[in-house]
Order: C-alpha cells, then sequence, then structure tokens
C-alpha cells in the first residue's frame, strides 16, 4: 500500500523509465541493430540517460527530504535559542524588578514620612487632603496629621521609626487636639448612637493614641489604657511583638465613674491649634531634609524648642547658646508678628543609641546674627 505522495511519484517514475526501455528495445529489434557497439546501441545511450534522469531526480528528492527532515531540527534548535533568549530576557527583567524593590524598600526606609506622602498624592482618594507634620506630645519626634477642610482626618504615629496609622476619624465625629499628647472625638449631627465623647493620650512607645476616659449618653466610664501598671505596659509590649496588636482587655471599661470625676480627667488646656497645612501636591513643601545650619545666640543664654511656631506651643527642650541645629526651608509666622524656623537638634539622650534628634521651632530672634 502507499502510504505517501512522494512514493507515488516514485512508482510513477520506474514505470516511466521501464516503458521506454521496452520501446527502445521493439525499435531496435525492427531496425535490425543487433549487437552493436556500445556508442551506436540507441537502448543503452538511452537507459544512461534515462538512468542519469532518475539518478537526478533521486538526489533532488533524496535532498528535498533531507531538507524537509532537517527543517525539524533546525525550527527546534532556534526554538532553543529564542527559549533561552527569552530566559535571559526574563532573568534580566527579573534582575531589574529586584532591583527596583529594593531600591523602593530603600527609599522607604530612608525616608518613609515621604514615602507615605507620595503614596496619598498619587491616590485618587486622598489627594485632595493637606498634612501637617506636629509634635502632639512635645517629645521631638512628629506624627503626621491629615486634614479635610480643616478637619482631623487621619493621623500617624511613628513606630519604629516608620507610620503608624492611629486615627482614621469617621464623619460622625470631630476630633480636636489638646496639648499633651490628648486627642478629643465628640459625636456631631452624623452620628446615630447618641452623645459621645471620648478622650484619648498618644503613647509614643507604640506610635498610637488609645482611649482613655468617655461620657456615652450621660455614662461616664475609664478605659483600660488610662493609668497603666508597669505590669500592663510589659503585657502590651508582649503582644505587640507577638501578634503585632494590643491584648483584647486593653479596649474595655475599666471602671463607671461619676460625672464629677470626669470633669476632673478631661484635660482643662485649650485646644492646639496646629500649624498650616501644605498640600500634597506641593512637593516643595515637604520637611524631609534639613538644608543648613543655625546656631543659638539668645539674650537669656538658651533658646527653647517648640512644638510649634509661637509661644503658645509646648517646650520640648532648651537649647543653650552656640548649640548648632539642622534648618529646614520652611519658616511660619506667629500670632505676634515674628518669624520661626522649624529645626533638628542633636543632643544625649539615656537611650540604647545615646543620643536623639528633636524636630521642633525656634524664633529666629534667638539665632546668631
Amino acid at each position: 500500500m502507499i502510504n505517501t505522495r512522494k512514493e507515488q511519484n516514485q512508482m510513477k517514475k520506474r514505470l516511466r523509465v521501464s516503458i521506454i526501455l521496452m520501446l527502445a528495445v521493439i525499435i531496435c529489434s525492427l531496425a535490425g541493430c543487433g549487437s552493436t557497439s556500445q556508442e551506436n546501441n540507441p537502448s543503452e545511450n538511452t537507459a544512461d540517460n534515462v538512468s542519469e534522469e532518475t539518478a537526478d531526480n533521486v538526489s533532488e528528492e533524496t535532498a528535498d527530504n533531507a531538507a524537509e527532515e532537517a527543517a525539524p531540527g533546525s525550527d527546534e534548535n532556534t526554538s532553543r535559542d529564542e527559549s533561552a533568549e527569552g530566559d535571559e530576557s526574563n532573568e534580566e527583567s527579573g534582575a531589574e524588578d529586584a532591583a527596583e524593590d529594593a531600591e523602593d524598600e530603600d527609599v522607604e526606609d530612608r525616608d518613609p514620612v515621604g514615602t507615605l506622602l507620595d503614596s496619598y498624592m498619587n491616590d485618587p482618594e486622598k489627594k485632595h487632603l493637606e498634612y501637617v507634620m506636629y509634635d502632639v506630645n512635645a517629645d521631638g519626634i512628629e506624627e503626621i496629621i491629615f486634614t479635610d477642610k480643616g478637619r482631623i482626618k487621619e493621623i500617624y504615629g511613628m513606630r519604629n521609626n516608620k507610620p503608624n496609622l492611629t486615627i482614621d476619624c469617621p464623619e460622625s465625629l470631630d476630633m480636636t487636639l489638646y496639648p499633651k499628647g490628648m486627642l478629643r472625638a465628640q459625636s456631631n449631627e452624623k452620628s446615630d448612637y447618641g452623645t459621645k465623647d471620648m478622650w484619648m493620650q498618644y503613647f509614643p512607645k507604640w506610635g498610637d493614641f488609645l482611649s482613655v476616659f468617655e461620657e456615652l449618653n450621660k455614662e461616664y466610664y475609664t478605659f483600660c489604657a488610662y493609668n497603666l501598671s508597669d505590669e500592663e505596659i510589659r503585657q502590651i509590649n508582649s503582644s505587640i511583638a507577638d501578634i503585632n496588636d494590643y491584648p483584647v482587655w486593653l479596649y474595655e471599661w475599666s471602671d463607671n465613674i461619676s460625672k464629677k470625676d470626669f470633669e476632673r480627667l478631661v484635660p482643662k488646656d485649650s485646644p492646639v491649634k496646629l500649624p498650616e497645612s501644605s498640600s500634597l501636591s506641593d512637593r516643595e513643601a515637604i520637611e524631609v531634609i534639613p538644608e543648613y545650619l543655625e546656631y543659638v545666640g539668645a539674650p537669656d543664654g538658651y533658646a527653647n524648642l517648640r512644638t510649634g511656631p509661637g509661644t503658645e506651643y509646648d517646650i520640648i527642650c532648651r537649647i543653650p547658646n552656640d548649640d548648632s541645629m539642622e534648618v529646614y526651608r520652611k519658616k511660619a509666622t506667629s500670632a505676634d508678628g515674628k518669624t520661626w524656623l522649624k529645626v533638628t537638634y542633636y543632643t544625649e539622650a539615656d537611650n540604647e543609641d545615646g543620643y536623639d534628634w528633636l524636630t521642633g521651632w525656634i524664633a529666629e530672634s534667638q539665632l546668631q546674627e
């Protein structure tokens, strides 16, 4: 049985050769050629020509078959080459991606605040917010406060030198910042759960505001976070280390107290007036890297480093004359018309590093001319 077109063609060619040979023999017999010499024998010449033609055809077919058989191998080689090139390209692409990721992580480690602000600026739902850097508890470390049309919307504390979202204010509450790291959350007309007046305390060790006491529908309570003992602090630290969260009991009410006790606990200070906020789109306003040095030269022999640009803000520390500070580009004018500079001050501290960088505001008039 003939299986391929090529085999059919070969059979046809062999059949033609046989017919031609038979015709040649018949012609020679009729012509009386007999057994003449080989060069005058048309049959042999014809046979030779036919054989050469057949041989040529066979050679061509063999070459064609060889070429066709080689072609798949060639395709496989080409495929292997392309695959190898693809693998190399993928490896290069993967290496580039890994390098970019490492660079992003490095930037985030070096400038976590700037990275956070960039992410907000690129977020369609948050890019309209404004922000202000403010030291809520006068420890020389600034927190990040996001505002929406003057209303506190979000607050990030600093935990392990990275921003930690501690406040995400719902529409039903209005929040007001007070000195010494106190934050008040009051229900407004959008609230559907009655009268609420909650007070929170900022804990810099955890970079977080925790509820300490509240009024709820004319009932008064303290939370477990109020007046923590050393053992409770140890339990909190252990819980954060193990599960990166607080123990459940921390969110619970501790005691039911009287209205008089509640009023005694409520801070008597006036609310904090936050410094002027900046637009996220204004990249020039980002206060990440100080730009130059200034030296204290105050008449009293020292200058006060404060949490904001004005004497109404809390004092972080005193800086003696001739000590240097790194100064940011941002300036502010206080209510009395004085110019204040935002600075970072290096000082010795009783911690693992043995020093601290304190960030705050100092009056320009207290510097050396």
